[in-house]
């Protein structure tokens, strides 16, 4: 089912409004081996740094907080 206009307009207004984008660089052979890596184990690159993310705040916001 495609999007209709309105409903596309209204999505890229709420990600323009709330998300951002973080990024890393990598050597090219190590980020391709990794995209294959999460592929292979179902996931995206994505998932796993917002998992990753997620974890280290966890982690860390307590302590920051001391």
């Amino acid at each position: 089912m495609a999007l209709t206009d309105a409903k596309r307009r209204a999505n890229n207004k709420y990600i323009r409004e709330n998300m951002t984008t973080l990024g890393c660089k990598m050597r090219k052979d190590y980020a391709e081996e990794f995209k294959a890596a999460c592929k292979a184990h179902g996931t995206t690159p994505n998932a796993i740094f917002k998992a990753a993310a997620v974890q280290f705040m966890e982690d860390h916001r307590s302590k920051a907080d001391e």
